[in-house]
């Protein structure tokens, strides 16, 4: 699924998408690529076969992708 950044919270820990949910990177080292991501870049969220999510941010000059936790 393909939706847009509505905003990310000042450290980096929450990132709030179009479709409503919200965010948090599960690995601590990738706070420092999600503090680079704006609102209006395009995301995509994938489920993997082992039920963890990722976000890939389409709009970067490689892809990020990175693992992450749904809080809501």
């Amino acid at each position: 699924m393909e939706t847009s950044i509505i905003g990310i919270n000042e450290d980096g820990l929450e990132i709030e998408l179009m479709d409503g949910s919200m965010w948090q990177p599960a690995n601590l080292g990738d706070i420092t690529i999600v503090c680079l991501w704006y609102p209006t870049q395009r995301i995509k969220i994938e489920k993997t076969n082992k039920g963890e999510y990722t976000l890939t941010n389409l709009d970067t000059s490689t892809p990020d992708k990175i693992k992450v936790t749904r809080l809501v």
